[in-house]
């Protein structure tokens, strides 16, 4: 429990912080007062306050208040001489209490780093304040609450149990002063719990603090007794990572809160807590992305309750999902994170957001999914794949692109594409050479096998222009009876009873056979 300390100053702060300005309060009405030219020490007030403050180890403001006494005014220096040395040198020997620690930053006090030179200090200093509590220049002295006052803070400095036990308001108060005059050589946590029980003794609450429970099991060095005070005063919050103040330098602690236990389903205390601690975060918009922290630190339950955390995210919002894959992506869940792409490009599909659901779905590399959307694009051109139906999903085969290699229809729609943009070029009848070119794409298409046949007749009456070509026949000899070949294959397919009928002109079918028997015959010439 190397953190203890740390813990008790928080606890000290929160836990009197309202008796604390109530001191304060008092010390700006003593100021007051002063400056109204009143004697501030004939106020019993002002004797209370040093004792309590000093009890606790405030030097700076011991001294500060020591210097307000009223010998110290220049019309008093001379007829209270014996009355401000006595004040003086009880606030030099507290400015020069000894303190066991590296630097003084800024506060009163010699500070000593090796314990030897500490010790050595400590004795003269307590043999200095002893000299002086036996001095006979207290009997001398006129101003008898002066000089009770003073004896008072000269016996809490000598560690007088009672003069401390009265100075202190709070059980923890007179526990610190023990520490400063009574047990300054004090290592480590031995014996501290003895000494808290016995400080709640002399200073017992009205109203128990539920901090006090906490610190009471700390300095006792009980897991399981910090662990239900934590859970039963301040939350899950507080039980989560208290387990590595528990755990820090505690063997016995250790094996405690990481032994896997059959009545927790096989987990540990340890990962119980987190596990309650993440799902708390979980439930909230603000905290969710929070909870994979806690979740990858449990074994045992922790990533499937993620899956199902990170499965609950919505999709619609672009935010949220950027941060529920980046997520994936620092825990290394590459098959959550696909997962919850393809949820994603479905959803944003099915909602007409189609680009997005493209989007998505090529992150996640779903091909399936991708063949399928390209089935309806394929479906929903048309029959005549007229420039028409083709234009409004033309930026979409754009999106989805040939890179990554898609099966069916939508591998047609490419090529397609790339002959409409050929044939649009060709359609001026100038260039040959872009003519061919519009050749190419239309022989690419019509012998590959992925070109459905109820297209084939539609791409032909498209391109009745460059088989008629007139400067030169366009076709070679081979490519035309491919051509007439895919027409009697279309003729024998007409009997099918699923054979769909495409929607051309009624003279189209015997305008093709005329330009490409025509060109035939210019072919077989020509070559």
């Amino acid at each position: 429990m190397r953190q203890i300390t740390k813990l008790d100053t928080y606890s000290i702060l929160i836990v009197y912080v309202h008796h604390r300005l109530g001191f304060c309060l008092d010390l700006l009405e003593l100021r007051k007062k002063e400056k109204r030219g009143k004697v501030i020490e004939d106020d019993p007030r002002y004797w209370d306050l040093l004792s309590s403050a000093l009890s606790v180890g405030w030097l700076d403001i011991v001294v500060k208040m020591l210097r307000l006494h009223g010998s110290y005014q220049l019309d008093q220096l001379s007829n209270r001489e014996l009355e401000n040395g006595l004040v003086e040198t009880v606030a030099t020997l507290i400015s020069k209490m000894p303190r066991l620690r590296p630097e003084s930053g800024g506060k009163l006090g010699e500070c000593y780093k090796s314990k030897p030179d500490f010790i050595k200090c400590w004795e003269k200093w307590r043999s200095q304040i002893t000299k002086l509590d036996c001095s006979p220049f207290w009997i001398q002295c006129d101003n008898q609450q002066t000089v009770e006052g003073l004896r008072i803070l000269l016996q809490i400095l000598l560690g007088n149990t009672d003069s401390l036990c009265m100075a202190t308001c709070y059980w923890i108060e007179l526990y610190i002063s023990h520490f400063l005059y009574i047990r300054p050589f004090t290592m480590g946590i031995e014996s501290m719990y003895n000494l808290a029980q016995k400080c709640i003794q002399l200073k017992p609450q009205s109203n128990t603090h539920r901090l006090t429970g906490l610190m009471v099991g700390i300095l006792e060095e009980n897991t399981e007794v910090v662990l239900a005070e934590c859970s039963r005063e301040f939350g899950p919050w507080l039980v989560a990572h208290a387990i590595e103040l528990l755990t820090a330098g505690s063997e016995q602690a250790e094996v405690l809160l990481h032994e896997e236990r059959y009545n927790l389903g096989g987990i540990s205390i340890v990962e119980l807590h987190r596990l309650v601690y993440a799902q708390i975060l979980s439930s909230h918009a603000l905290t969710w992305q929070i909870a994979p922290i806690y979740l990858t630190s449990c074994m045992k339950q922790g990533m499937g309750l993620l899956e199902n955390l990170l499965y609950r995210q919505s999709v619609q919002h672009n935010n949220v999902l950027l941060k529920n894959i980046e997520i994936c992506r620092l825990y290394e869940l590459d098959h959550i994170s696909s997962n919850i792409m393809k949820i994603a490009g479905v959803y944003h599909w099915k909602h007409g957001h189609k680009g997005a659901g493209v989007f998505w779905l090529q992150q996640a590399q779903d091909s399936s999914c991708l063949d399928r959307i390209a089935q309806q694009l394929f479906d929903s051109v048309g029959q005549s794949i007229s420039d028409e139906s083709f234009k409004q999903w033309e930026g979409m085969i754009e999106l989805l692109g040939s890179e990554s290699k898609p099966a069916g229809g939508l591998e047609f729609l490419h090529k397609y594409r790339d002959f409409k943009k050929s044939l649009q070029k060709a359609s001026g009848g100038k260039s040959t050479e872009i003519a061919r070119q519009a050749v190419g794409s239309l022989m690419l298409l019509m012998k590959n096998p992925s070109t459905p046949q109820r297209f084939w007749l539609p791409l032909l009456y498209d391109s009745l222009k460059l088989i008629n070509w007139k400067d030169c026949p366009l076709l070679g000899v081979s490519e035309t009876n491919l051509l007439l070949n895919k027409l009697q294959d279309l003729s024998l397919a007409k009997l099918r009873p699923n054979y769909t009928e495409p929607s051309l002109p009624p003279d189209a079918l015997s305008s093709i056979r005329l330009a490409l028997a025509t060109n035939l015959g210019r072919a077989i010439l020509d070559e």
